[in-house]
């Protein structure tokens, strides 16, 4: 088969991160080992570092605290929100929490009520949840529109969180109707900018805003919630020594992470951290119901851990489910009622899977037509369940390392889809944006913000759709082709491949997006290798160093299914991309590679 043909995923290139020796030396002069220093210096630069002292600074990214977050009085509007919420307090006709339905969404939601209902002192029958359907799409759709016309009752003021930025005709049917909207929000604005037809819009990403871009929905409803404690202070309807609201972190700190949000900022690094420790002490029965089903092989729950166990638990229930199981499930106040929830959410996961393979399979053979080594992107259609397009975006995009949407069919005439920018160096928000400048008409509906976003459009323009996406993306990448790219920390020497440096690796927890796990690289003599797993899809194997030093590893998915041909037999020399893990097995705790490529030699 020719070069230009070629309708398999590239082989990712590995390289290796270089630390920047400023940063280095910084992280060094704070006691950090040569290791944890190196892994410092290759995620920051000093460009990210506001401090003007530069071991000040690391220090504060490396070891966050709440009195280092950024100052609420930065964040556009904070103030003004503050002020129309408590006048809504101070009433007694309904406040409407209209929010999105991921777990951004869900966490802004059980955020703003319990900061109502326990620090303000609202009754809970004052208090209307509207989640949006993510069969609906996503943001203040004409579903929440018609859900809050309903509402028999007077409503003093709905607000949003993590939506509302790009609803302004469904916000201007509600003001129509003599219904005020507050937007909090964290997503890229319209080119119009704030909702005209809004009361008050608070989002880091509007224009004269100072505050953190990257901070999460529940984040900015944390901080107008914070205001409004203030302010309901200031006028003496609570008292001078009421509270902070710092012992919600720990859904803040599921949401963040959930949102692929960047962990290299020091607000969203503060928050998690804080939220972590207080999910640690396992007080609460959703952590404790959590933990009776996952322990985490005893090791303390992680960024990680709320991404990989909990998140995908939540948002399972939108997508398969009801949603109000997860928000149901957060605000439990029991742990047989938080258990009996987390059941549901369960068995909503499992069902998920179900679902996302048979949806997996359709997509795999559409993106085998459509790549050839001069794609730029994948645009998939497929029939099926329309929560589940988002992972397949994930999964067809990482394979190929090019940006792709997967959109299903919702048998209205329109298509739903979902996208992921896979491509550091790429926008998706301002590709959908070049997009509708581009061809009037095309979106029904369409937010998100750089990695990641959604969209609906008429059935009929999806390859208009995919030929414009296509295009956007080229631009963006200056007819440069994508091609997946693996960053690592180097190599480690057998004398540190033990369980002692996943201890060392978790200080600089925690890890996500911009702050990435620790992956190495090496070459190792494979010894072994077998497909495990009900699948028959992951590939464990036993890796031989160069000093003879014999490990374990485990690459998950590593085939897409069961029937496909072998790559790796054993007694042959592999180059291996790895996370260290740990893996308790009878009692014994061992060091293991979870493998994320591997390579011939």
């Amino acid at each position: 088969m020719s070069e230009t043909n070629q309708t398999h995923p590239k082989q990712p290139q590995i390289i290796e991160r270089s630390p920047h020796p400023d940063v280095l030396q910084a992280a060094l002069s704070l006691g950090l080992t040569p290791l944890q220093s190196k892994l410092v210096a290759n995620r920051l630069a000093p460009s990210d570092l506001t401090d003007d002292n530069m071991t000040d600074a690391v220090q504060k990214i490396v070891f966050p605290k709440l009195q280092h977050l950024q100052h609420p009085n930065e964040l556009k509007n904070a103030d003004r929100a503050a002020r129309l919420i408590a006048d809504a307090i101070e009433s007694d006709g309904k406040i409407v929490l209209a929010t999105d339905y991921d777990t951004d969404g869900v966490t802004s939601a059980w955020v703003a009520t319990r900061a109502l209902i326990d620090f303000f002192g609202v009754a809970p029958q004052r208090i209307e949840h509207i989640i949006g359907e993510r069969t609906e799409g996503y943001g203040i759709t004409d579903d929440v529109v018609q859900r809050i016309l309903a509402i028999q009752d007077p409503i003093d003021l709905v607000i949003s969180a993590d939506q509302g930025s790009s609803d302004e005709p469904r916000i201007r049917q509600l003001a129509d109707a003599g219904i005020p909207v507050c937007v909090t929000d964290h997503h890229q604005m319209t080119v119009a900018g704030a909702p005209a037809s809004a009361v008050c819009t608070v989002n880091p990403q509007q224009d004269g805003c100072g505050y953190d871009k990257t901070v999460a929905g529940c984040f900015v409803i944390f901080l107008v919630m914070g205001q409004t404690r203030s302010e309901l202070i200031r006028r003496g309807r609570l008292p001078k020594d009421s509270p902070s609201l710092k012992a919600l972190a720990p859904n803040i700190a599921l949401g963040t992470v959930a949102d692929s949000v960047s962990l290299k900022s020091l607000n969203n690094r503060a928050i998690v951290q804080s939220g972590l420790s207080v999910i640690n002490q396992l007080q609460h029965p959703t952590w404790q119901a959590l933990h009776q089903m996952n322990d985490n092989q005893g090791q303390p729950l992680n960024a990680e851990y709320l991404g990989f166990q909990v998140a995908t638990r939540i948002n399972a229930a939108s997508r398969v489910s009801d949603v109000t199981t997860a928000f149901k499930f957060l605000n439990a106040a029991n742990l047989p009622e938080a258990a009996r929830h987390l059941e549901q959410l369960d068995q909503d996961n499992l069902d998920r899977r179900q679902q996302q393979e048979a949806m997996l399979a359709q997509a795999r053979e559409q993106a085998k037509q459509l790549y050839h080594d001069r794609k730029f992107t994948l645009c998939i259609q497929m029939q099926g369940n329309a929560g589940i397009q988002g992972i397949i975006a994930s999964r067809i995009g990482e394979e190929y390392g090019v940006p792709t949407i997967a959109m299903t069919d919702l048998q209205d005439g329109n298509l739903a889809g979902s996208g992921r920018g896979i491509v550091s160096n790429i926008d998706l928000r301002e590709a959908f944006q070049w997009m509708a400048d581009t061809h009037d008409g095309l979106f029904q509906s369409m937010g998100g913000h750089k990695g990641a976003a959604g969209c609906m459009i008429p059935i009929e323009k999806f390859d208009v759709f995919a030929d414009l996406f296509e295009e956007a993306v080229r631009q963006q990448l200056n007819d440069e082709v994508p091609v997946p790219i693996i960053e690592t920390d180097g190599g480690l020497e057998d004398w540190q491949l033990t369980p002692a440096l996943i201890q060392e690796l978790n200080q600089l927890e925690p890890y996500g997006r911009e702050w990435p796990k620790p992956l190495f690289y090496g070459e190792f003599r494979l010894l072994e290798a077998r497909h495990v797993g009900q699948t028959k899809t992951h590939l464990s194997v036993k890796l031989q160093t160069q000093n003879g030093q014999v490990l374990s590893g485990i690459q998950f998915n590593a085939k897409p299914s069961a029937d496909a041909p072998d790559r790796f037999f054993g007694n042959e020399p592999v180059r291996c991309v790895y996370q260290p893990s740990l893996n308790t097995f009878y009692g014994r705790t061992n060091l293991q590679l979870k493998i994320v490529t591997l390579q011939p030699a």
